[in-house]
Order: C-alpha cells, then sequence, then structure tokens
C-alpha cells in the first residue's frame, strides 16, 4: 500500500534518501555535515599541536612567558571559565530545543533555538571583551601568536555555528521543520555541538593546564 503523504510536510523532505526496511538511514546533508566535521577536527588537532609545540619546545619554562615588565602574562581563567558555562549550557538548550521538534511543541523550539543563539552571541561578545583587555597581542612573542590564532579560529567557528542557527531558527518561523524531517536544524546543532566541545578542551588545554 502506498504511502500517503501528509499536506503539511514540505515538499523538500523528499531530497533525503528514503529509509530501508533494515533501519534507518542517515541523510546525505547530515552525512555531509559529519564529513566536514571531521575535517575540522583535524584543523583543530593541527592547531593544538602548534600551540603545544611553542609551549614545550620553543617558549622558556614559564608558561605564560613575562612581559617586558617583568610581570608574567596572565589569563582571566574566572571570566574565561563563566564564558565556558554560557557555552556548554548553550549544548543543552539546542539538544532540548531538537527534543520539543519531535514531540510536536514548536513554541518549545523556537524558545530553544532563541536561547542557544542568546547564550551563543554572549559568549562571542564576552570573548572579544577579553581580546581588548588582554596585556598581550598576536604580536608578543609565538605566546601571543598561538594563543590567538587558536582562540580566533574557534570564535570564528562559533559565528558560522550561530549563522547555522539563526538561520534554522528563521526556518522555524517560516515553518519547515517537522517531527518527521529536519536534517538542517540536526546538521547545525550538530557542529553546534562540536564547536562546544572544542572550547572545552582549549579552555582546560590553553587556560587551566
Amino acid at each position: 500500500m502506498a504511502t500517503t503523504q501528509h499536506a503539511d510536510v514540505p515538499a523538500h523532505m523528499l531530497h533525503d534518501p528514503p529509509r530501508s526496511d533494515s533501519g534507518p538511514r542517515i541523510s546525505q546533508g547530515m552525512l555531509a555535515m559529519l564529513l566536514f566535521i571531521g575535517s575540522e577536527v583535524m584543523l583543530f588537532a593541527s592547531l593544538f599541536a602548534a600551540y603545544f609545540f611553542v609551549r614545550f619546545n620553543i617558549a622558556d619554562n614559564v608558561w605564560p612567558p613575562y612581559a617586558p615588565n617583568g610581570e608574567q602574562y596572565h589569563l582571566p581563567k574566572l571570566l574565561t571559565g563563566i564564558n565556558t558555562a554560557f557555552l556548554v549550557a548553550s549544548s543543552f538548550t539546542v539538544w532540548w530545543a531538537e527534543h520539543r521538534l519531535k514531540h510536536g511543541d514548536y513554541k518549545g523550539l523556537r524558545r530553544g533555538l532563541g536561547v542557544t543563539i542568546l547564550l551563543g552571541l554572549t559568549f562571542l561578545l564576552i570573548q572579544i571583551n577579553e581580546y581588548v583587555h588582554l596585556e598581550f597581542t598576536p604580536q608578543t612573542q609565538a605566546f601571543g601568536s598561538t594563543f590567538y590564532v587558536l582562540t580566533g579560529a574557534h570564535g570564528f567557528h562559533v559565528f558560522a555555528g550561530l549563522t547555522l542557527l539563526i538561520i534554522s531558527y528563521l526556518r522555524v518561523r517560516r515553518g519547515d521543520f517537522s517531527p518527521e524531517w529536519s536534517t538542517p536544524l540536526q546538521a547545525a546543532s550538530a557542529y553546534w555541538h562540536f564547536v562546544d566541545v572544542v572550547w572545552v578542551l582549549l579552555f582546560v588545554l590553553v587556560y587551566l593546564v
């Protein structure tokens, strides 16, 4: 018997590959995002490798190094820790948004995405504020260069993730997603979780260790 197509299901849901009797298949869009995230893992692995090469092979025993005035540079661990909590919380809110969609709660979906976007914007603003008040610049020895490259690359990825979430939010307002189809939202959520995991590692390895 042929499957009946619901009137409220967007036509572009047909773009996902059909499901077989052996179990659900991953959509092409989600597979593309996972492959992209895999390439991003290699990018950040190389950046972390460069950071630790500089720290343990080029820099002096003291890390962060000393400034010209004889005082050691310091990183704002407390403020960055609070900022990290905001970003980690955003992973839970975007997960909650997807969970509400599965139950057909579009109001909860919009709220979850809205809070996630606000938390992401807060993270970026605090990070920019940190850059403004740091005592060193990207030109400050290898320490400054590796720090700004690593945190700056992550900040760019947060901005990219926010762009995906904002697009998803606009599509939610337009009614593009349903409990049966939400591949772009799932892809944006997966990317956001990746960005959050990278930052937790960065915070621990660069700010705390």
